[in-house]
């Protein structure tokens, strides 16, 4: 006799989760579930122990999804996405207005996940918000023709393409407040950065050479090297717009007043074969609101 073929934990379980993740508060999780805030602690205690591994940092009255956890909750989303547009079109329901943005998975989790529910507000509850992350460089993102548009700071972009300047290209160090600050070791991207700014364009801009840390340490995601950063493990570049919520929370704070202006910026790509041009416009005029 063979057991279930997927071994997976209960559906309310991931409920929870995906709810306290997108929230990044238990609290919250309950009232939108119509539970206790209690009952949702025993729903990813028992996740957590089910996996055998930490979903949740629970620091000064917060939580923070590790490297375990995002990667559950990206996969998580994209199940229960899927599931629900089967579901709907079983039912015969009509299909529902897509929106669908492409982007990294640091801009997904620093960016725009902050805007998620306000976002929701503006397309409507009839509007379904479909995130495409991924580490591919602008140009794969744009040529999925389901992409409405795409967020990124390649420099410079592509000619021709139809894109909105957001912000501008803000750089400037960070560290955990107390920390070494200038004197720490220094956190690095350890993959390509499509035009972002790094530290060799930081210290040419000082005008000195990149100082040698025995320290050092190097970083496949962004928002690990923030995370890092914040634990007091060495300096980081911090980019306006991304590592706003880090410095308004105090985990994260400015080392100088220097701040390095690239002349690259953020910008949102529309896709020439998006069918919904017009949504897509007020989208981005609502991103450049704030």
């Amino acid at each position: 006799m063979t057991g279930p073929r997927f071994r997976l934990p209960t559906l309310s379980a991931l409920t929870a989760f995906e709810s306290a993740a997108r929230h990044c508060n238990f609290s919250r999780a309950a009232e939108e579930m119509n539970t206790s805030q209690p009952a949702v602690s025993r729903h990813i205690s028992g996740l957590e122990g089910s996996l055998g591994t930490k979903l949740f940092d629970r620091k000064r009255n917060r939580v923070v999804l590790t490297a375990d956890g995002r990667r559950l909750y990206h996969a998580v989303v994209a199940g229960f996405q899927e599931i629900g547009r089967a579901v709907d079109e079983l039912r015969g329901h009509p299909r529902r207005r897509m929106l669908t943005i492409a982007c990294s998975y640091d801009i997904a989790h620093l960016w725009l996940m902050p805007r998620h529910d306000a976002l929701q507000e503006l397309v409507g509850a009839d509007t379904e918000i479909r995130v495409v992350a991924s580490e591919y460089e602008y140009q794969a993102m744009i040529q999925d023709d389901t992409v409405d548009l795409a967020l990124t700071f390649l420099n410079p972009l592509p000619e021709g393409a139809d894109a909105v300047r957001l912000f501008d290209e803000e750089v400037f160090p960070v560290c955990a407040p107390g920390a070494a600050g200038p004197q720490g070791p220094l956190l690095h991207l350890n993959k390509r950065n499509f035009g972002w700014a790094d530290w060799s364009d930081w210290f040419a801009f000082r005008r000195s050479e990149v100082p040698a840390h025995g320290g050092d340490r190097r970083f496949s995601s962004y928002v690990y090297l923030l995370e890092a950063a914040a634990d007091g493990s060495g300096m980081a570049l911090g980019w306006a717009g991304l590592v706003d919520r880090y410095l308004e929370q105090g985990r994260l704070e400015r080392c100088g007043t220097e701040c390095l202006k690239s002349g690259g910026a953020f910008h949102a790509v529309i896709n020439s074969k998006s069918v919904s041009k017009r949504m897509t416009e007020e989208v981005i005029d609502f991103f450049r609101a704030g």
